[in-house]
């Protein structure tokens, strides 16, 4: 891998992690009501939605984005929705779907979880698994446990996390930052019924 992707790599890591951060934190910090969150995730993922239309339709509005976030769009995002997009729904369908504490925790999950799996798996990943590596399976479901360990029992949370390491490693046709979060919440809700 060139010093360029790793560091595209990075970038795209912290950028995911905050965005996550930043939204579950906003929450809490701000004692948001579950109307205003929802209102606020749906207007960020209609504005995503609409700047992502018109960008993949004029050119040089593409051209202006990747120039302005070449540090985070890949090539796959040069002609379709971005990932921050379908991370938006992602966390819009997972707010409206599940409890608060158990949406959040997912969103924590993805947004923790999904780039240190991938940073481990890059720099340390030398036992292939699943397309990925054992080494970032393992991570995933370590930061996965911590950040669920915060608002849940010991047992939903191991039994949790190593459900959604699988889970993310499964060759979906859709972006994983659409189905992490609402497959974890929901992996998250059923174990806290049957445990």
């Amino acid at each position: 891998m060139t010093v360029i992707k790793k560091q595209k790599k990075v970038w795209r890591a912290i950028f995911h992690a905050l965005s996550g951060t930043t939204l579950v934190g906003g929450i809490l910090v701000f004692e948001l009501e579950r109307p205003i969150y929802l209102g606020v995730v749906a207007s960020v993922l209609t504005i995503s939605l609409l700047f992502d239309l018109l960008r993949l339709r004029h050119h040089g509005i593409n051209q202006i984005f990747l120039e302005t976030f070449k540090r985070l769009a890949t090539t796959r995002e040069s002609r379709s929705i971005a990932s921050s997009t379908w991370f938006a729904l992602g966390a819009l369908i997972t707010l409206t779907f599940f409890t608060e504490g158990i949406a959040l925790s997912a969103i924590l999950v993805h947004s923790w979880a999904d780039p240190v799996a991938a940073y481990i798996g890059t720099k340390w990943g030398n036992q292939p698994l699943m397309g990925g590596s054992l080494q970032g399976v393992l991570a995933f479901a370590f930061i996965a446990f911590i950040a669920l360990n915060l608002h849940h029992s010991f047992q939903v949370s191991f039994y949790s996390a190593c459900l959604c390491a699988f889970v993310e490693r499964l060759a979906w046709p859709i972006d994983d930052n659409l189905l992490v979060p609402p497959i974890c919440a929901g992996i998250v809700t059923t174990l806290t019924l049957l445990i």
